[in-house]
């Protein structure tokens, strides 16, 4: 099968140029701003462990995409599995890269395709969707290069999941952000029933779609809630934990105006002591993952020169280098800047498009090869464009 003739445009190009792309991440605006003088939102103090928690991400079939691996080292195989069911996809990317590195080392393209491809299996649910689509097109260019039919397929539908992902996150984040200006007119009109509900319902999914900033406002917000119904101690803690998750991406103004906004009768002097210093201590977290992101980003480049030159094996070192710097970063580093709401909805439109472009190729592809169940598959994913 010619696989030439299913190759989009945009999507050929050389493996360095692709690795580049990686450097978006690193270039989004902030996340939304707050505006000084609007507090809203509500809610029972669930407080410190929500932040912490990931997203439920859609599940793929980690036993399966290891044994197609077929690895000859027992232990790393183990460990990779265990790490994957887990959810420690940041430690099962740096297991994944070394597989990689020795596979280029060994010139096995057959295992180094499907690695690259469940790594970008694994950047999706982690939704690092810049690395994945880099991971995925690597796979493809080397899948197609092969002739690898069924490896060219399943890239194209993985490059189709990635897009339907970044729609996905882009209504959620215009949703939330919806949301929670609703709650903020509920709130100055004096309407309060249900609101509280309203604004768990947005923390809770901000957090899950780690967008802390919007997050830690509407921590705030429900500390305005609380002090219109009289609830000083609830709106208290609200403010706490707004100030943490600020703290916790380094937005230290934002932080000093909530802590200067507490009312001290309320919090005994050995508790605002503890207060202090965990926040401290987050802020502290927060300037060594910077520290740890800059790293990261030279070993990148490191791996590019070093790539450019034809040293595969000191390239691949520093590309594992970067991401075993990263897995020792919290996810709010890696969050702390993203595009403002509507930025992200509107792009996300470019998304549905490419998302039908791969899945149509990888259609295409099944049609060819007579295989109805992947071709209802990709049909099944289709249907989740919107």
């Amino acid at each position: 099968m010619n696989l030439k003739r299913y190759i989009p445009d945009h999507a050929v190009t050389t493996v360095p140029v692709l690795a580049l792309l990686v450097a978006l991440h690193f270039l989004l605006s902030p996340d939304d701003p707050m505006e000084d003088g609007i507090e809203s939102t509500q809610g029972l103090p669930a407080f410190y462990d929500h932040w912490q928690r990931g997203l439920e991400v859609d599940e793929f079939d980690i036993d399966a995409e290891l044994a197609r691996l077929e690895l000859d080292d027992a232990r790393r195989d183990r460990l990779i599995r265990d790490l994957l069911h887990q959810g420690k996809f940041k430690q099962a990317r740096t297991q994944l890269l070394e597989v990689a590195a020795s596979s280029i080392l060994q010139d096995d393209q057959t295992r180094l395709g499907d690695t690259l491809q469940l790594l970008g299996e694994v950047a999706i649910n982690q939704q690092e969707l810049s690395s994945a689509e880099i991971y995925l097109q690597e796979a493809l260019y080397l899948a197609m290069s092969q002739d690898n039919v069924a490896g060219t397929a399943r890239c194209y539908q993985l490059l189709g999941q990635l897009n339907i992902r970044a729609r996905e996150l882009a209504r959620r984040a215009a949703n939330t952000y919806d949301e929670l200006w609703q709650a903020r007119n509920s709130i100055a009109r004096g309407i309060y029933h249900g609101v509280n509900d309203n604004l768990q319902k947005v923390i809770q999914d901000n957090l899950e779609i780690k967008r802390f900033g919007a997050a830690a406002d509407a921590w705030e917000a429900l500390a305005s809630l609380h002090d219109k119904v009289q609830d000083g101690y609830l709106a208290q803690q609200a403010r706490i934990e707004a100030a943490r998750l600020f703290a916790a991406t380094g937005q230290m103004n934002h932080v000093q105006r909530l802590m200067d906004g507490l009312d001290r009768s309320l919090i005994s002097d050995t508790d605002m002591g503890d207060i202090e210093r965990e926040i401290e201590g987050l802020f502290q977290q927060h300037q060594q993952d910077l520290v740890k992101t800059s790293q990261a980003r030279d070993y990148q480049m490191l791996y590019h020169h070093y790539l450019r030159i034809g040293q595969l094996e000191r390239a691949w070192n520093f590309r594992i280098k970067s991401a075993e710097t990263l897995a020792n970063t919290s996810d709010r580093s890696m969050y702390q800047r993203q595009a403002d709401v509507i930025a992200v909805l509107y792009n996300s439109n470019f998304a549905m498009d490419r998302a039908k472009h791969y899945l149509d190729q990888a259609g295409k592809i099944y049609t060819d090869g007579g295989l109805p169940d992947q071709l209802e598959q990709t049909r099944e994913m289709e249907a989740l464009i919107y």
